[in-house]
């Protein structure tokens, strides 16, 4: 992926893959009516546990809010992040209460240890598994020390990365890394964090998509 220069951020190197962002800001309505139901209900109530009530959290790649939905409603100091309009413009209208923003997962806007923890559902797994290092040091940069994390990437079955383009929203095409257990706690342990649980949930799909489920500790 060539990294794109970004005038209105003159001093930050913007690494995104075009098509991904823009197909999900076509398919923002579709995708808010297909994903309404979470297979995470069990782990937000294992992440609330972990980081406690209150907390300051973020949400790398938020989507239309269906997670934040839920992590409001457990009481956390929530801010979300996105880089597709279309799907910040739903999140913002659906959870008055949070705080949504665009920004890249490669230079969040946030200072150094802002926040007690972070979310990262179903999106990390846009990055390029050669970029992957880059955007988890960027995120542990805002948590604090001993901060929790949860992450949840599509277990590979046969293909390692690349483009798919789909038949069904018009032939979008989206990127999409793959991983399997240990490959990802490895990447994680490299980059400062502590794994403290692993657990997976599958998905009642025509895929049968297999979701690993990370829960972390910066260290």
């Amino acid at each position: 992926m060539r990294p794109e220069f970004d005038s209105r951020h003159p001093d930050r190197i913007v690494m995104v893959h075009k098509p991904t962002v823009e197909a999900y800001n076509k398919i923002a309505k579709e995708f808010h009516s297909r994903n309404a139901v979470s297979v995470y209900t069990n782990e937000y109530g294992t992440f609330t546990d972990l980081v406690g009530k209150g907390s300051k959290i973020i949400e790398i790649g938020c989507g239309t809010a269906r997670d934040a939905e839920e992590l409001v409603k457990l009481g956390f100091d929530y801010t979300g992040i996105d880089a597709s309009k279309g799907m910040l413009e739903i999140a913002k209208s659906r959870v008055k209460e949070g705080k949504f923003e665009i920004d890249d997962f490669y230079k969040l806007k946030f200072a150094d240890e802002n926040f007690d923890g972070f979310w990262a559902a179903a999106s990390l797994l846009h990055v390029p598994k050669k970029e992957i290092d880059k955007v988890i040091i960027e995120i542990k940069r805002v948590i604090k020390k001993d901060g929790i994390g949860f992450i949840s990437l599509k277990q590979k079955t046969v293909l390692d990365e690349g483009v798919i383009k789909e038949s069904k929203s018009g032939g979008i095409e989206r990127y999409f890394s793959f991983y399997v257990k240990n490959e990802f706690k490895d990447i994680l342990e490299r980059n400062g964090f502590s794994v403290l649980n692993i657990v997976k949930q599958q998905e009642d799909d025509k895929d049968q998509t297999i979701w690993i489920c990370y829960f972390v500790k910066k260290i």
